[in-house]
């Protein structure tokens, strides 16, 4: 019984926190974000981009950001980012890459609340693009 009293506050916070969903198919990268965001939002975490849709249609109405990586296995972030936008097509989203070559700018230029960030990014970087996102 204490254990519930205790975890009942938790629950109820994390539950009013506004969340941004996290894919990516390396832990590192999913932990890292997690670790940068988890004081200001429940970071919900997916491994790839079926997970992530399989997450953002649970939660949509408390996802207020998508940070995705774009070379995943099962689905690619574009793809993900493409279904999500027939439902959210404001949803600002961060598309974080290591594969430069693999990006057409074209697909995200045109989508004023795409950006997209090569990695390794610093900590601040991110935090700036979120806060100014989701402001």
């Amino acid at each position: 019984m204490a254990l519930s009293k205790q975890t009942a506050p938790l629950d109820s916070a994390l539950e009013d926190k506004k969340s941004i969903l996290v894919v990516d198919d390396e832990a590192l990268i999913r932990e890292l974000v997690k670790d940068i965001l988890a004081d200001d939002y429940n970071v919900l975490l997916a491994k790839d981009g079926e997970d992530g849709l399989k997450l953002y249609r649970t939660h949509a109405s408390k996802i207020v950001a998508l940070v995705t990586d774009l070379i995943m296995p099962k689905m690619r972030g574009d793809k993900l980012l493409e279904v999500i936008r027939q439902d959210a097509p404001t949803l600002p989203v961060i598309v974080i890459t290591g594969y430069e070559r693999e990006i057409d700018m074209q697909k995200f230029n045109s989508d004023s609340k795409v950006v997209v960030m090569q990695k390794p990014f610093s900590v601040a970087t991110l935090l700036s693009v979120i806060e100014n996102f989701v402001s």
